[in-house]
């Protein structure tokens, strides 16, 4: 489960640094378009290997909201990372995602009343100081909605909507199989962008796109997409939200290695000191079950409201 859970964490990493590869060449709609169909594609692969078509079947009660998420949720996610993408860096992508594990432990606590301690909350606001860092790159008296800061609140809107996905989803992975939820959610998510792509175009988003920039969609299509949201899934069926979310933290380790291997990008100081605060955030709010269960001087968040 762990091993699956990091390898989720190395492909998303990864994805940030060929998306942003790819954008030199394309719109963000065909990345989107192609990428989708590349998952869809894989996904009924996928699944045609392992045997799971006649498995399936989906539970009455659960199956207009796995089709809603199967036609929208992905495609938002996507959508709004690939946008943002297009006007700032992979390294800056994968750092303010880094804040998703967060956001989920603040989301779990409101909706799922999992546990949110007094040291969870410390490590939350210096979570948000850095990722106001890096967004800012420093200049907190000139925020203007153009070039980078644009890219920058995009992504950050993308890392929200991620967060409240893992919590707001995690009934359904409990009620429905992993692989039947997953099978729906990146199949139908394919129809939304390639129509919007071949209405716009008149032709399928990955035709005349150069060698590189090909392989760059294919492989952000099965890792991020099939891969990645497969084993993520399935570890979000077996533990807390808040858990899993730990595993976000890899993210920006993996991407900002590959970024300045493959693009050249550097880190600056504001995203340097950025991503400093980001991590001790996350150590200070990724409470282990072990602690939580032992720290029983320390009341809960929840319990402070009074």
């Amino acid at each position: 489960m762990y091993a699956a859970l990091t390898a989720a964490a190395f492909f998303w990493g990864s994805g940030f640094v060929l998306a942003r590869f790819a954008l030199r060449s394309i719109s963000p709609l065909v990345l989107l378009a192609g990428q989708s169909l590349a998952t869809a594609l894989s996904q009924m692969i996928w699944t045609l290997a392992r045997g799971k078509i006649a498995e399936l079947r989906l539970p009455a009660d659960h199956f207009w909201p796995v089709l809603l998420l199967g036609l929208v949720g992905q495609n938002i996610l996507n959508g709004l990372t690939f946008w943002g993408l297009a006007s700032t860096t992979a390294t800056n992508t994968a750092l303010i995602f880094g804040i998703s594990p967060v956001m989920i432990s603040l989301m779990a606590a409101l909706f799922l009343m999992e546990p949110f301690r007094r040291r969870q909350l410390l490590g939350a606001l210096v979570g948000f100081s850095g990722i106001s860092l890096i967004i800012t790159q420093g200049h907190l008296g000139a925020i203007h909605l153009r070039g980078m800061m644009t890219g920058n609140l995009l992504v950050l809107a993308a890392a929200a909507y991620w967060a409240g996905y893992s919590v707001a989803t995690r009934h359904i992975t409990q009620a429905v199989k992993p692989e039947v939820y997953t099978f729906y959610l990146l199949t139908l998510g394919a129809f939304g962008p390639l129509l919007l792509a071949v209405t716009a175009g008149g032709q399928l988003p990955i035709s005349g796109l150069g060698g590189r920039t090909l392989a760059s969609v294919v492989f952000i299509g099965v890792s991020t997409g099939t891969l990645g949201i497969n084993f993520w899934n399935w570890g979000l069926s077996q533990i807390e939200a808040s858990r899993v979310g730990v595993f976000s933290y890899l993210e920006p380790v993996f991407a900002a290695i590959l970024a300045a291997a493959f693009l050249g990008e550097r880190l600056g100081l504001p995203t340097a000191l950025g991503a400093v605060l980001v991590f001790v955030g996350i150590f200070l709010t990724s409470v282990s079950r072990r602690t939580a269960e032992k720290a029983t001087e320390e009341p809960a968040f929840t319990d402070l409201k009074s």
